[in-house]
């Protein structure tokens, strides 16, 4: 290939960044209940539809893209991000929002799954999984990073501002790829999934217990800036910040997650669960004080970042035979944990006040621990580093 790789790299960098950016609006629930005059609850409903689909999506949308012109695919899934985030900036209709934000999550699949067989395929011999981390990165900073600035943006401005910066970095990788990418085509026979794999006992209970991860964190991280704002009494500007240092240790927390699973998996599988949980319990009985919840927080990022390789872990090591469908589970539950998690915290603040997060998560945790527990001890599953 003519093309320098890196150059390559970095634009399906930048792009699965801009197509992740749709998560980051989980800052601005409370503005997004004011823009559509609707509940918190329903807010949160409209949040997690995009990883509710992606989860549905997220086994069988790959497979029907991955037979096209790659160059074609990236064009055509980001035309379709930039039209319905545009859409989406000056519509005040729910219902209309909501589908196209839907439709944009239907197509996220085939350009994650794609970039990263991309980057396999252009990959100097000895750098692979360093092109597919880098692109892991870009989808990891895309939600934490972009936290931060879009809460800034809909809380300092508008929720139509936050919407239109969504948009902005969706349309500049477009215009990159067109510019700089090559043609490069697709496969001609799709890879066929070993669904049989999936009716697995140890597959059933291992994926059940770590789906408990992302749903008990998300109870908490999407409705942490709604806390922050109204029982911490950390505003705008401030809680950006907080938002944007929480996002660089979450990066840092996914290098140490990765370290830790090489050097003792068992035991960085199960004392997760335990640090995670007091990190919520301690939240809640420091609710009012500001320093230990500013401490609690950031070492919150921390787990949060380890979680990501954590749940990778598990379904690479109980698929290790299908890594296709192994990456494809992982991107489902990852997101449908994300999108139940942000769902029940949602009923849960309208129901029983924001505090109730915090024993929320705590219970789901504790439903992981119990269950990877048994998976790793009783039916004692091949892990790839033990």
């Amino acid at each position: 290939m003519k093309n320098n790789p890196k150059t390559l790299l970095y634009i399906l960098t930048l792009a699965s960044l801009g197509i992740n950016t749709p998560l980051s609006i989980v800052g601005i629930i409370s503005e997004i209940s004011t823009h559509f005059n609707t509940t918190i609850a329903v807010s949160g409903l409209y949040v997690s539809s995009f990883t509710f689909t992606i989860a549905v999506c997220g086994l069988f949308i790959p497979l029907i893209f991955s037979r096209y012109e790659r160059k074609t695919t990236f064009l055509s899934i980001l035309c379709v991000f930039a039209i319905a985030n545009l859409v989406i900036v000056f519509s005040d209709n729910l219902y209309l929002s909501l589908l196209f934000r839907v439709l944009s999550a239907v197509f996220y699949p085939a350009f994650i799954s794609i970039a990263l067989t991309v980057c396999e395929e252009i990959a100097p011999e000895g750098e692979k999984q360093d092109y597919i981390t880098r692109i892991l990165l870009g989808i990891s900073v895309g939600s934490i990073i972009g936290l931060p600035i879009t809460t800034y943006l809909g809380t300092a401005f508008s929720y139509e501002i936050a919407m239109l910066w969504i948009f902005l970095i969706n349309f500049v990788s477009l215009i990159l790829i067109a510019v700089f990418f090559p043609k490069i085509d697709g496969k001609e026979k799709s890879y066929e999934m070993s669904l049989s794999s999936l009716r697995s006992k140890e597959f059933v209970l291992a994926s059940t217990a770590i789906v408990m991860m992302p749903i008990g964190a998300s109870i908490v991280y999407a409705y942490m800036p709604y806390f922050l704002q109204t029982v911490s009494d950390i505003h705008t500007y401030k809680l950006s910040i907080l938002l944007f240092v929480y996002g660089l240790i979450s990066i840092v927390g996914t290098w140490i997650g990765g370290k830790l699973i090489v050097y003792k998996d068992k035991a960085t599988l199960l004392i997760f669960q335990l640090v995670c949980g007091l990190v919520f319990a301690l939240m809640y009985f420091f609710a009012h004080q500001l320093i230990p919840i500013l401490i609690l927080f950031l070492i919150f990022g921390v787990l949060d970042g380890m979680g990501y390789n954590l749940i990778q872990y598990i379904e690479s090591s109980v698929l290790s035979e299908t890594p296709e469908l192994a990456n494809g589970v992982f991107l489902s539950i990852l997101n449908g944990g994300i999108a139940i998690g942000t769902a029940i915290g949602g009923f849960l603040v309208n129901d029983f006040g924001v505090m109730s997060i915090f024993v929320g998560g705590v219970a789901f945790l504790i439903m992981a621990f119990i269950l990877i527990y048994y998976v790793i001890f009783n039916l004692k599953i091949s892990l790839k580093y033990s």
